[in-house]
């Protein structure tokens, strides 16, 4: 039975029984983390607070983003600092990114005459919207013309 597991867990034997140990011996509080070997890191105790409050602000002049390096720069840690602490507190950089964050100076008027288009197309004129998101032949998707109704 433990290989069976072991196999389909894609693990060892022992490392199913270790758990199976642990488990027995603690009920499911051993099935948590123990504490791991090596000197604990060290970072200042308000570290997290200073990243949460940079990334709540605009990031540096030609940068759409906040990314790791620039708030390890920022704040004078290092990368993997920032890394540890963010996954940590279960904030994904990624996740606060948007379409439409443009580092352009020029990006609003562009923004306006593109949306433009749409809304009040040129007479006999046709509009072709191009996304960046490659477009994968097999994933069964059709291109689509949208008839002008005017």
């Amino acid at each position: 039975m433990i290989r069976d597991i072991a196999s389909e867990l894609h693990t060892r034997p022992n490392t199913v029984i270790q758990w199976r140990d642990r488990y027995l011996r603690n009920g499911l509080k051993g099935l948590y983390d123990e504490p791991r070997s090596g000197k604990p890191k060290k970072y200042p105790a308000d570290l997290k607070i200073r990243i949460v409050k940079l990334i709540e602000t605009d990031p540096p002049a030609g940068h759409a983003v906040w990314n790791g390096p620039l708030i390890a720069h920022k704040l004078g840690v290092s990368d993997d600092t920032i890394w540890k602490i963010l996954r940590d507190e279960g904030i994904q950089l990624q996740r606060h990114r948007s379409w439409c964050v443009s580092t352009d100076p020029e990006f609003t008027s562009k923004s306006v005459d593109v949306i433009g288009l749409y809304m009040d197309p040129p007479d006999n004129a046709m509009v072709i919207s191009v996304d960046e998101k490659p477009w994968n032949a097999s994933s069964g998707k059709t291109n689509r013309l949208r008839k002008n109704t005017q």
